[in-house]
């Protein structure tokens, strides 16, 4: 009953509500004005010093950060350059074995991959392709576009219009470039069986013939299971390019 009759003798107040006046500048004297002025024209100093005195700490401390860093990838880099020039030559045994026996043009083939019998470890070499078009192959998607035009006549068959709308889509050039998109055309020529039509066949041709391949960096990428502690194994990847 005490601590009941000591709650009924609490008073609650009501709040306390702390305006924040504004300064009206023009009721201040000359004097007051004038302080004050000198006041703010410090602090905006003082706020440009700090923060020409920031970006001056930034750039050292990038600069330091540059300084401390570079060499070491660098050396990475001509480490990596290195070991992959050791394992293009390294594979030139295996490369002209291998175009004794099947034939092949080793300057044409972009990649080779070597893999071990059991799977456990792989290796691919190669080359990264970049491809561009002559301007010929205009021809090749005219004839094309005029078989699936004639084709697409035929409303009725749901086959034919579900084709007419991929090709329509893989022949359509890359906004930027307006050249065609190369992993497009392949996957147009992986459609040929799909028509049968010698007149797609002949553009698709075509379209194959205008391609200019270039060479551009080397790589070597593959895989290898290790061991990563007892009955298991982890498939470690990599690929180094230069």
């Amino acid at each position: 009953m005490k601590i009941t009759n000591e709650i009924k003798n609490i008073n609650v107040k009501d709040p306390i509500i702390m305006e924040t006046q504004q300064l009206d500048i023009t009721k201040l004297s000359p004097t007051d004005r004038k302080t004050l002025m000198q006041e703010l024209a410090a602090e905006e100093k003082a706020n440009k010093q700090k923060a020409r005195s920031d970006k001056a700490a930034y750039k050292e401390l990038s600069t330091e950060f540059l300084i401390n860093n570079i060499d070491p990838l660098i050396d990475r880099q001509n480490n990596m350059v290195e070991l992959v020039d050791s394992v293009f030559k390294n594979f030139n045994d295996v490369l002209k074995l291998k175009t004794d026996i099947y034939g092949l043009d080793k300057l044409e083939q972009e990649s080779h991959t070597v893999t071990h019998p059991d799977g456990s470890c792989s290796i691919t070499i190669g080359h990264n392709i970049t491809i561009s078009f002559d301007g010929t192959e205009t021809a090749g998607i005219q004839k094309i576009m005029n078989y699936i035009t004639a084709l697409s006549g035929d409303e009725q068959d749901e086959n034919s219009v579900k084709l007419t709308k991929a090709v329509t889509h893989l022949l359509k050039p890359n906004i930027k470039t307006g050249m065609l998109n190369p992993a497009k055309i392949i996957q147009l020529n992986q459609m040929r069986s799909d028509f049968n039509s010698p007149e797609f066949d002949e553009g698709m041709d075509i379209i194959i013939e205008a391609q200019n391949r270039t060479k551009g960096s080397s790589y070597v990428s593959g895989y290898k299971f290790v061991e990563v502690g007892e009955n298991r194994t982890k498939k470690v990847e990599f690929r180094f390019t230069v």
